[in-house]
């Protein structure tokens, strides 16, 4: 490297020049928290005059619950993370320069183009999200992705000059259960083809004469012609079965993908993924790029299970309406031992039973009652949570936490966040169970707040409207072209 190309002016040119991009322009605009509350929530509809409705109708209303979406403090984490990644991906893929078009070309062959961005190195490219199954991991990274509700641009032009170009912010591909790496890129493609709408791609990978190394080869083509902004890779733990040379090899292709593309990656598994990574440090170092992200099991309760259990208690459609009480939420914690689905999948059982004995009244015998007889499958699971010792978690694979030699690749928690708790608090308000059963058009404010703003573009009035994302985007809140929740919900 010549004197001029080692000099700091030389590099802020060249850093200013990459973020001249028109990928980057495109995307909606860096939120914060109190935004991006409210594009990863999701609050089911609930209305009191659904509570006098039959059994069997009420039955089919408690699947609601399992799409209820309340941020918690590392969903907000996890949000700043993925903005990082998709943004510092892009920076080093400018389609308006000519060393980006050559490393699409070279993308099938798996070549390095010659002096392909010598001067700048993507800071974060990878990110490891891990927990317990059941913590909401899923959930999470769902939410996150919502706040990207373009997950297809189409450019046609920028500055005044044609760019034909399509850029894909992110796609979402889950491990197949036999961690092959062919099977690993016929779910890519067959991602997507869902995510351009096309029939082609799953046909192409599908394809009995294709090798693991073409199909290797075209998914680093596509991710390339795309502009993939961030591969987001769940149930990493699958990868540990050993076919088609096992983990090690999917791990080192993805690696490639990540170093040759600059295509960054969000890994997402249980705590048997974290194994993953002990054989090689090259593993290691860049899967603590941006930290591991922990989804923590509360081992005892605390003040945001608490809250968590507070926005889902609201959701009663038993005729008798019951007030949770600490005794309460000691029972709930200990049959649940602070596993989030464990508790939507109990509270929503405990409904049924009582609408069907008639009893129509949620009760700590009937929490109880429940457990005992709908449990049976999850009860040594919750039994070894319980004790929490290394004997009675060795029987479960994935209960079993990460190795102390990850702690320090931790990242580390986010402040409290008071003030966007009583935020979400006002978002999750549902109608008073203690009013007549009636339709409520819009939900209460706590604390003297008014509840009708006088500026017609405040942010609560958010809360109130059907589309909260349309209401944003006509607000003036998001520059997107096309706004709207993803067409899945969240199922985790």
């Amino acid at each position: 490297m010549s004197t001029q190309d080692r000099s700091p002016t030389y590099l802020r040119q060249k850093i200013q020049e990459y973020q001249d991009n028109p990928l980057i322009e495109a995307l909606p605009p860096i939120l914060s928290a109190r935004e991006a509350g409210i594009h990863m929530m999701y609050k089911p509809p609930f209305d009191l005059a659904e509570k006098s409705f039959t059994v069997e109708e009420r039955w089919h209303l408690l699947g609601r619950l399992k799409h209820l979406v309340a941020p918690r403090p590392y969903f907000y984490q996890l949000e700043r993370t993925v903005s990082r990644l998709i943004r510092s991906g892009y920076v080093l893929r400018n389609p308006c320069k000519p060393e980006t078009w050559q490393a699409v070309y070279k993308a099938q062959a798996n070549t390095p183009p010659p002096l392909l961005h010598r001067h700048l190195t993507a800071t974060d490219s990878e990110c490891v999200v891990v927990g317990l199954s059941g913590m909401g991991k899923t959930t999470a990274i769902d939410a996150v992705l919502r706040t990207y509700p373009q997950q297809l641009i189409r450019h046609q032009r920028w500055r005044n000059k044609p760019l034909p170009i399509q850029q894909l912010v992110w796609l979402k591909v889950t491990c197949p259960k036999n961690g092959s790496i062919l099977a690993f890129c016929r779910e890519f493609a067959r991602q997507l083809d869902l995510a351009l709408g096309t029939q082609e791609y799953e046909k192409m990978y599908s394809r009995s004469r294709v090798t693991t190394d073409e199909a290797e080869g075209m998914m680093r083509q596509h991710a390339a012609t795309y502009f993939l902004g961030v591969l987001v890779i769940d149930e990493i733990q699958r990868l540990s079965v050993p076919k088609s040379g096992g983990a090690e090899r999917l791990l080192d292709f993805i690696q490639n993908l990540r170093d040759m593309l600059k295509v960054p990656i969000v890994l997402v598994g249980t705590y048997k993924a974290v194994s993953l990574f002990k054989e090689e440090m090259k593993d290691a170092r860049r899967a603590s790029e941006s930290g591991l992200l922990d989804f923590k099991r509360p081992v005892c309760r605390d003040a945001e299970w608490d809250k968590l259990v507070e926005r889902l208690w609201n959701y009663q459609w038993v005729h008798n309406y019951t007030s949770l009480t600490p005794s309460m939420q000691d029972r709930l914690f200990d049959l649940t031992q602070g596993v989030t689905d464990f508790l939507v999948i109990l509270f929503k059982l405990t409904q049924q039973r009582v609408m069907e004995d008639g009893t129509e009244t949620l009760t700590e015998a009937a929490i109880q009652a429940t457990y005992d007889e709908s449990f049976p499958l999850l009860q040594p699971a919750i039994n070894a949570l319980r004790k929490n010792t290394i004997e009675s978690l060795f029987a479960f694979e994935d209960l079993l936490p990460p190795d102390r030699y990850l702690d320090q690749l931790r990242q580390p928690q986010l402040p409290c966040l008071e003030n966007l708790e009583e935020h979400i608090d006002e978002l999750f308000e549902v109608p008073s169970h203690a009013s007549p059963p009636a339709p409520v058009p819009a939900a209460p404010k706590k604390g003297g707040r008014s509840s009708s703003p006088s500026d017609p573009k405040d942010l609560r009035h958010a809360v109130s409207h059907t589309t909260p994302l349309e209401f944003l985007h006509a607000a003036g809140h998001l520059n997107t072209a096309s706004p709207g929740l993803l067409p899945n919900v969240p199922d985790e």
